[in-house]
């Protein structure tokens, strides 16, 4: 059911990506998270949730979206503040096209117009099932290209902080310490949440990160069309 961009569905971006679909984006749409309003999240703001763009979004029903929700169309202006606050708040970013999202959505005409920033919590948003869910839907989500999160031994005291905020089943704990395994997607989280700055995000010596950010936006707009 997934249209697929390249490699991944959906991958952990960074604000440069974000601000350059917002600027692109003709129409743009700011959804409460329907995964906080369905669990009636205490941890995070169910207003800090989805940013959809282009003609898709423009002929989203704001008043019949999924699981109770709501919406309002936004300037560009409007978006790149909710993005930021989401980003302080801690919440994890990504960016997807799938077919899925226009079938819920009631959009489906404009599967190809249609495209979204979640930003996810690890109490209540699907991207959770990342932990829990089978083989299959864990190929969705992946790291960014060159990007290393580590645990230093020597800092890490075992206090399992970063274990509670992994959505990603990123973690496993050896010999009383964090260590990040494969399935680790660089979200940054438990860097954030370690109190005794252990843990470290860096990029490989031979990533360019611009050159890495300007092929993912490239990717997505071969198959997408946001500035309706």
């Amino acid at each position: 059911m997934n249209l697929r961009v390249g490699d991944y569905e959906t991958e952990i971006i960074p604000l440069k990506i974000m601000d350059h679909f917002i600027d692109k984006a003709g129409t743009i749409a700011l959804i409460q998270c329907p995964c906080r309003v369905r669990m009636d999240c205490k941890n995070h703001s169910i207003d800090l949730g989805c940013v959809w763009m282009g003609k898709g979004a423009a002929n989203l029903d704001l008043k019949k979206l999924p699981r109770g929700a709501g919406g309002r169309f936004a300037t560009k202006e409007e978006a790149k503040v909710h993005v930021r606050a989401a980003l302080k708040d801690g919440l994890v970013p990504a960016l997807g096209k799938l077919r899925g999202d226009a079938v819920v959505y009631n959009v489906l005409e404009f599967e190809d117009e249609l495209m979204n920033f979640c930003f996810c919590c690890s109490c209540c948003c699907i991207t959770a099932g990342m932990k829990y869910g089978n083989n299959d839907w864990k190929k969705y989500m992946t790291r960014m290209k060159g990007v290393t999160v580590t645990t230093d031994p020597e800092k890490c005291v075992g206090c399992g902080e970063c274990f509670k905020v992994c959505i990603y089943d990123g973690l496993k704990l050896v010999k009383g310490k964090s260590v990040h395994t494969d399935k680790c997607t660089a979200c940054g989280r438990c860097e954030v949440v370690c109190p005794n700055g252990a843990i470290s995000t860096t990029f490989d010596d031979d990533i360019n990160i611009d050159e890495v950010v300007d092929e993912i936006i490239q990717r997505y707009e071969k198959i997408v069309d946001i500035s309706g």
